[in-house]
């Protein structure tokens, strides 16, 4: 059990976010992502930086795919570059883990379109080259953060607009609407980008809907990401069940921007009594608590100010803590 950030923080100064980062979360400080920062600084933008024999730029209404590298995707690339200087010399060069977040391959087939204007989901080829573009892509950045801070790396994989692509998307026109794709195909193409990724672990972000579990797991990812207000009803709590038993992780999203930890601990005791009423309604094996179980906020945080963010990665991991230390008593 440990306790970490999703990613995404408010501000612009990566300085101050790498100062939350290392000095709030638990055993896994991540790279930080600064949305705020504008254009480019997106998740979309960010993952598209790093794809390999593909080239994307921002159009009228989305990313879209172009023949050859544009300006902003190599601005994009030289302000990555810096801030991983900048995290350098935040925290020097030894950082034993290190989590850094991408988005994965359905919300970005999702997300970008191709020059005809229509998803790059619309078209089976191009979604899977696509992915290997991702996966190369990846392989490479995580390669060089591992260099770079002797770190051993965790790839996050962010599918916010998974449940909308099992769902079925709208389409280019009112005329073309994308068809909704089954467990199995979804789980399919996530598995092809989790086996061939050369990491030790991928962490699956599910945190923004009631999650899917048939995808989380079948689709290879140690570790599934979900904020528990989501799990609610008979259906969730099987497929919670049923993919705890089946031996995949689950990080409970328990804390938010509002949270800050007292001087009593009686706000994170309420949260680790929550988590740990939660479980023993479900029946599940106590001893799973705390070894199949990490501690994060419900979403990334990129509202408020640092401060928020830091009160929610604070009470995350001293929920974490106590978890781990005194679930039996709660």
């Amino acid at each position: 059990m440990t306790a970490y950030g999703l990613g995404p923080l408010p501000g612009t100064s990566l300085a101050d976010a790498a100062d939350v980062v290392l000095s709030e979360t638990g055993d896994l400080p991540h790279v930080p992502d600064l949305p705020a920062r504008g254009l480019g600084a997106d998740g979309i933008g960010r993952t598209a930086t790093l794809l390999e024999a593909v080239s994307v730029d921002r159009g009228p209404r989305s990313w879209i795919m172009t023949d050859r590298p544009q300006l902003l995707t190599r601005r994009t690339r030289d302000l990555l570059d810096r801030d991983l200087d900048e995290l350098e010399e935040a925290w020097g060069t030894t950082v034993p883990q290190l989590k850094v977040q991408v988005t994965g391959p359905w919300t970005l087939a999702a997300s970008i379109e191709l020059a005809s204007g229509h998803r790059v989901i619309t078209d089976p080829g191009a979604a899977r080259d696509l992915a290997a573009a991702l996966v190369e892509g990846v392989n490479a950045h995580a390669a060089a953060l591992a260099r770079r801070f002797r770190a051993e790396v965790t790839v996050q994989l962010d599918e916010p607009l998974l449940a909308d692509v099992a769902a079925g998307l709208p389409g280019a026109t009112r005329f073309h609407p994308i068809r909704p794709l089954n467990p199995k195909d979804l789980a399919e193409r996530l598995a092809g980008v989790v086996e061939t990724l050369e990491v030790e672990r991928v962490l699956l972000n599910q945190t923004g809907y009631a999650p899917l579990w048939d995808v989380a797991r079948e689709s290879g990812v140690e570790t599934v990401l979900v904020s528990l207000h989501q799990v609610q009803g008979t259906e969730q709590y099987d497929g919670f069940g049923h993919t705890i038993t089946a031996g995949t992780r689950i990080g409970l999203g328990v804390t938010g921007p509002e949270d800050r930890v007292d001087e009593l601990g009686e706000r994170p005791r309420e949260r680790a009594v929550a988590v740990a009423r939660f479980w023993e309604r479900l029946g599940l094996d106590p001893l799973w608590l705390t070894d199949r179980v990490d501690v994060h906020p419900r979403a990334g945080i990129t509202t408020g100010t640092l401060l928020d963010a830091a009160g929610a990665y604070a009470m995350a991991r001293v929920v974490d803590e106590m978890l781990r230390t005194d679930s039996g008593d709660l």
